[in-house]
């Protein structure tokens, strides 16, 4: 629930803004379409949103934005004689491209409960307010945790139809892979500001000193470095605590380190431990490459609040003999939050063959998917099975994953994650191409239409067709594993 709140300040007004646009019209279906509700689907997003309001979104026209990505600097040496014959280098360069991806939702609001409320709520501005606020964590999600080649259940295996894609584009927990750190099981407690410094410093090297870049952090841990910077007295601005105090778009202020504004993000520190009932059984069907031996497992939840705790490490000793066995994964139920609702949008499984030393060998999707790409939330639960098959990670755990651990709790306390987020879109990981054309007078990321009338109810559909682009992976930074105590 804590990302939600990060909305809450902004709440009263968003919804304003949304009511006002919703009923400057006769009708909500009418008002659905002037373009001042289009400005205003813009304005609150990016209130809702500092990492929505600082990256550069583009226009794209296509289903594949292409761009070029440096690969070299040209060839070294430029001192010479004065008649010589200067050569001619070129710097490397590779044309990279990222595919588009659909995220939409549909809302409804039957006209008995827009008439019957009219004196209380405007019903329609209320249901369309909390479909963009699960819109927005959506893509805050995908910004962080996307994985477009998480495994998923397809006709009762995995994978997917067509090319083979994932239904979300990929997310900076898995672009950046030059500077990424994992600390101990049950992590470290920092004590100075070096962690931060190391951070940009190895940004720094790689160029990305003169770029916009963020850090985010959970607000626990915004607090603890605000009480290490108080401790050794650090003067650095007029704020308490000696941080400085940044302005960026949509009116938000954020705290500052050396100039760079840390966003307080929700997404980067686990709130709560597995709590579904994961069953792992043995067999041998002849498509697994698993041998005789004990195997230990640990599998987490990732949510709206980043990836979670992961569950008590299990075992499962595999003694049928030959070497095309699998593990069989099966979940009771999806994970669920406080409230009792199913959260889970992932999971990352840990597993190994030495017990307290597991590492990261697939990430699976929560949701299955037809045909057609229609999701079912129902990976892993019941008998759709999941499996590990291999210790030998497939595309969803690239080779700079496979070193990540379980996030694991130290006298209670849960450590998290801190990302340098380098937002330059030519040097650094800032841009979100999109192509929603219903929204580009205004910058659209996000857009909103009406759904035709076909009953008593009014319907109408919010939706994104956006990626993020990895053009520079090195100048962003990720440090697992920090906790507060």
């Amino acid at each position: 629930m804590g990302l939600i709140k990060q909305f809450n300040i902004y709440a009263p007004k968003n919804q304003a803004l949304i009511s006002k646009a919703l009923t400057s019209a006769a009708g909500v279906g009418e008002a659905l379409i002037p373009e001042e509700l289009e400005k205003t689907i813009t304005d609150t997003i990016i209130r809702m949103s500092p990492e929505l309001a600082m990256v550069e979104r583009r226009q794209s026209a296509s289903k594949y934005h292409k761009f070029d990505r440096i690969t070299a600097r040209p060839a070294r040496g430029g001192s010479m004689g004065e008649g010589a014959t200067t050569s001619t280098t070129q710097s490397a360069v590779e044309q990279a491209q990222v595919q588009l991806k659909i995220v939409r939702r549909k809302g409804a609001v039957t006209n008995f409960v827009k008439d019957v409320s009219r004196k209380f709520i405007d019903a329609a501005a209320f249901e369309m307010e909390n479909h963009l606020q699960a819109h927005v964590l959506d893509l805050i999600y995908y910004l962080h945790n996307g994985n477009a080649d998480s495994q998923s259940i397809y006709n009762g295996t995995f994978g997917r139809p067509a090319a083979g894609n994932g239904y979300e584009f990929d997310g900076l927990g898995k672009f950046v892979s030059t500077n990424r750190t994992n600390e101990a099981l049950g992590g470290v407690v920092p004590v100075s500001l070096k962690s931060l410094d190391d951070m940009i410093d190895v940004s720094n090297r790689k160029g990305g000193a003169r770029h916009r870049r963020v850090f985010n952090m959970a607000p626990e841990m915004l607090s603890k470095f605000s009480q290490l910077l108080t401790n050794v007295r650090l003067n650095q601005g007029l704020s308490a605590g000696g941080m400085t105090v940044v302005d960026i778009p949509g009116g938000w202020r954020l705290n500052a380190y050396r100039d760079i504004p840390i966003i307080e993000s929700t997404s980067m520190s686990p709130v709560e431990i597995m709590n579904a009932t994961v069953t792992y059984a043995a067999e041998d069907t002849g498509v697994g490459s698993l041998t005789d031996d004990t195997y230990y497992i640990r599998i987490a939840p990732v949510t709206y609040e980043g990836e979670q705790e992961a569950e008590a490490e299990q075992n499962v000793v595999l003694g049928l003999g030959g070497a095309t066995q699998r593990i069989r994964i099966s979940l009771d139920r999806h994970h669920q939050d406080v409230a009792g609702n199913s959260s889970a949008l992932s999971y990352r499984v840990y597993a190994g063959t030495v017990s307290g030393s597991l590492s990261l060998v697939a990430v699976i999707s929560a949701f299955s998917y037809s045909e057609n790409g229609t999701p079912a939330d129902d990976c892993l639960v019941g008998t759709q099975y999941g499996y590990i098959s291999s210790l030998t990670p497939g595309a969803d755990v690239p080779a700079h994953m496979q070193n990540d651990i379980p996030l694991q709790a130290t006298g209670g306390v849960r450590p998290g994650n801190i990302m340098l987020w380098d937002l330059d879109p030519v040097q650094g990981l800032g841009k979100m191409p999109y192509a929603n054309t219903e929204g580009d007078k205004f910058d659209g990321l996000v857009t909103t239409f009406p759904l035709a009338v076909i009953d008593d109810y009014v319907q109408f559909m919010v939706k994104s067709y956006p990626a993020l682009c990895d053009s520079f992976e090195a100048t962003s930074v990720l440090h697992r594993g920090l906790r507060t105590a």
